[in-house]
């Protein structure tokens, strides 16, 4: 028998009215041919599009649910008509085909996971690999499929799972997309990204109350964080409060969240004014054909969603959630004189659809507020901490209006206007030796920007993509900071007095060229000025990707990177000759040239091993003269202010490994570790290990679904965490015995080091689906089996002893969902 034969010059993007029909019968033979997982297309396996809706009378136990979604291509955002759409497995064949605007909707489908197969003539098809149907809300599905070069007399589909794959189109190494779903799944995530991440290759996280996470040896300042395409400020409630870069938890719920980007090293172009890794979050769309409401309440408070049309029949769509917490609830499982935290947020997206593109409106806000009181008798006290009373109020936003407009099939552009800012004001008092309640710090910054960035997206032909883009930030500040040297009541004094404006500027361009089907290179740069200090930089990023043979690939990537530092670092004011300077004012940007190599091996379609070793570069970094002061390993200090100069720089290299098996049949499991070194040299000329050189970090995640009877699911999820503790110096243990309080040595930094942990992370879920909602408990404990978590040393008055600080904390959170 013949097969059937496509002609090699007909490109899908520019198929007129006439050839649709002809598509779509292709589309659906390649439905009936894709349950084998390669296979000719014969022309006798052409089958009417009503033989796909075919399906037997289920039983009356059986509860439905609508999928439905879009398929684009990935690379210019063109929706593809006449795509198929399959849920595999599935007997007889269940499936849909793209409408004129790339959308399907398959009606009817039975609660329970299900792997979805999406394929287009001339591109490469993909697997959704087991995606959850509930009764609860419809199933969104969005893909981008890509192109495919190879010029074929017959069409043969093959498709694998793409779960580890980045969404973004110019990423080729130590990158890879995560879902909201594994927010939750995790062990350990508590439904927050920056959690979830600490569970992949070279990701480390401090402490159980801190989600400010280290990657590759890098500080986690050093982390940025980016929303619907635009830079936002730290998004975590708290932030700042132990880890500059971290916080408590993110301030946007995992309702909101698409599937989402996360980098770890020599990232493309785009990305700028960072050196450790890219968080690139995107909000999903509301449900545009009916409304739909999301309720949980927990031990950690309230979490409400809703969205939907705006009203029957339009396109466009809201989404809105709201959470409130407190940790009150908690309190007895806290430490004694910690404070209560409490925070609440907002998070919004309203979206409006037009013919070639549309606009958006988006934004996220947080209120926190953490009273720790006084403790008025000092025979209670047992370090110099609980001297210390304070009342900090955070506030957070960012907004912005973005716009898509497709130009071509090949082209399309993306424009965001966006403002963000911080409102942070810490009040801390502490008693000196005659139980008076003095001024200790008195800290205000109220900082903000305003940001238009736009991007045109342009492919040439089949082997060339280019993206170009600008982003411009306004920035104002208004920081007023005063505190004691040292704690002594007599220092207290302003050390930042600052209003004012600055712009920082960036361009960057990102080439895309297919040499092979099976040969990419990636190259482009990115270039900042800061207008503050006159600095400019030129950031060069280019990356390969080659699959050698099936199923195995190798990788390279190379980048320049370069960062500012927090805009109260260059506002540190001194006296000198009766007037004020800001020594700080003209530091010049740090630097990071990275390299990594990659291979990957798709072992099944379900299970991949990756291996990437790396090597970085840091210099230029600010540090202090004369010492070895290097902001290679700053934390936190929220009365920083030291004059700094560009003088030192660090090395980070190691391997990263990942052994993963997505979820198949109700199990998953991920195996990742890293051995590395930190090091870094400061202006005293002696190399030493840096605050992060762990040595080594090991996960294990595993979990197992089990579907029971009357449409319902048991989840059980686990995680084993294993890592060397942070580094940090020796205590002078004679001056800290005479003052009764910690000092530590900074001739020998970082030669000490924290004890090694084991952390055990459990999750167990219970699901109901009915006719009319989908309800779900949830039992998530953190450190299951009361590992200590150290945080240096402190001095017990009680004891008059030097003792290691350790916290032993079990966060048992129960919660449940309704979804209807």
């Amino acid at each position: 028998m013949e097969t059937l034969k496509i002609d090699k010059s007909i490109k899908s993007s520019y198929l007129s009215l006439k050839h649709r029909s002809a598509i779509v019968l292709i589309s659906i033979s390649c439905i009936i041919s894709a349950q084998s997982n390669s296979q000719t297309i014969k022309p006798e396996s052409i089958v009417s599009a009503s033989n796909l809706e075919i399906n037997k009378p289920a039983p009356m136990t059986t509860i439905y649910q609508t999928l439905k979604g879009s398929v684009v291509d990935i690379e210019t955002n063109s929706p593809l008509i006449g795509a198929y759409v399959l849920l595999l497995g599935v007997s007889p064949a269940k499936g849909a085909i793209t409408d004129v605007d790339g959308n399907f909707k398959i009606e009817k489908v039975p609660v329970g996971r299900y792997n979805i197969q999406f394929g287009y003539m001339g591109y490469q098809p993909s697997v959704v690999s087991e995606t959850m149907v509930t009764s609860g809300k419809e199933v969104i599905i969005n893909v981008g499929l890509k192109q495919s070069m190879v010029q074929m007399k017959e069409v043969v589909v093959k498709a694998n799972a793409q779960k580890d794959r980045a969404l973004n189109s110019m990423a080729s190494i130590s990158a890879r997309s995560f879902s909201v779903e594994e927010t939750r799944r995790y062990a350990g995530g508590l439904d927050d990204p920056a959690r979830l991440a600490s569970s992949f290759a070279g990701v480390t996280m401090g402490s159980i109350t801190d989600n400010g996470i280290v990657i590759r040896g890098n500080s986690a300042k050093g982390v940025s964080w980016r929303l619907e395409g635009v830079d936002i400020p730290n998004p975590n409630h708290f932030a700042g409060a132990t880890v500059a870069g971290g916080g408590i938890v993110t301030v946007f719920s995992s309702q909101m969240l698409a599937n989402s980007d996360f980098f770890t090293g020599a990232f493309p172009a785009e990305y700028g004014n960072a050196m450790a890794g890219i968080f690139d979050m995107k909000f999903r769309n509301g449900n545009n054909d009916k409304r739909e409401y999301t309720a949980q309440i927990g031990l950690l408070g309230i979490d409400l969603s809703s969205e939907g049309p705006f009203k029957k029949g339009s396109k466009a769509t809201y989404l809105f959630n709201y959470r409130y917490s407190t940790f009150g609830i908690l309190k007895a499982l806290l430490p004694p004189n910690m404070g209560i935290p409490e925070y609440q947020d907002i998070s919004f997206k309203f979206n409006f659809p037009t013919n070639r593109g549309g606009f958006s409106l988006w934004g996220i806000g947080s209120s926190d507020n953490w009273l720790k009181n006084q403790v008025t008798d000092s025979t209670k006290w047992n370090s110099a901490d609980d001297r210390r009373f304070f009342d900090w109020n955070l506030k957070m936003g960012a907004a912005g209006i973005s716009y898509r407009h497709r130009l071509g099939e090949n082209t399309y552009i993306n424009s965001t206007i966006a403002g963000s800012g911080t409102l942070n004001a810490m009040d801390e008092k502490r008693y000196d030796n005659t139980m008076i309640a003095r001024p200790n710090w008195l800290l205000k910054d109220n900082s903000s920007k305003v940001i238009f960035s736009t991007l045109l997206n342009h492919r040439f032909n089949e082997r060339l993509l280019t993206k170009t883009g600008v982003n411009l930030h306004k920035m104002f500040y208004n920081i007023d900071l005063n505190s004691t040297l040292n704690n002594n009541p007599s220092t207290f004094q302003n050390f930042v007095k600052e209003k004012g404006n600055a712009n920082l500027m960036e361009y960057y361009i990102q080439t895309k060229y297919n040499v092979t089907q099976n040969l990419s290179l990636f190259a482009g740069f990115n270039s900042m000025y800061f207008e503050l200090n006159k600095d400019f930089t030129f950031d060069p990023r280019i990356s390969l990707n080659w699959d050698f043979i099936p199923n195995h690939s190798l990788s390279f990537g190379f980048g320049k990177h370069s960062q500012l530092e927090e805009l109260k670092i260059y506002m540190i004011n001194k006296q000198v000759n009766g007037g004020v300077e800001l020594p700080n004012k003209n530091l010049e940007l740090s630097h990071s040239l990275q390299y990594v190599l990659g291979y990957n091996w798709r072992i099944n379609e379900n299970t991949r091993l990756k291996v990437e070793p790396y090597y970085q570069h840091l210099y230029n970094i600010p540090g202090i003269a004369g010492t070895s002061f290097s902001m290679i390993n700053f934390n936190q200090d929220w009365t920083f202010r030291n004059q700094l100069e560009n003088n030192s720089k660090g090395k980070n290299y190691g391997v990263d490994f990942t052994l993963e098996q997505f979820l198949n049949k109700g199990f998953y499991f991920l195996v990742t570790g890293s051995v590395f070194k930190s090091e870094y040299q400061g202006d005293d000329k002696v190399w030493r290990n840096s605050r992060f050189d762990k040595g080594y970090v090991g996960n294990i995640l595993f979990g197992k679904e089990y579907n029971l009877k009357n449409n319902r699911v048991f989840g059980v999820n686990a995680r084993v965490n294993f890592m060397e503790g942070d580094r940090l110096n020796p205590v002078d243990v004679l001056k800290s015995m005479q003052e009764r309080s910690i000092y530590y040595d900074d001739s020998n930094a970082f030669s000490a080091q924290l004890p090694a942990s084991q952390n055990v992370d459990l999750t167990l879920t219970y699901r109901k689906n009915t006719p009319k909602y989908s309800g779900v408990w949830a039992l998530q404990i953190k450190n299951l089996l009361a590992e200590p978590s150290y945080n240096g040393y402190i001095y017990n008055l009680k004891k008059n002893e030097i003792e290691l600080s350790k916290m032993v904390l079990i966060l048992p959170i129960i919660s449940y969902k309704v979804e209807f």
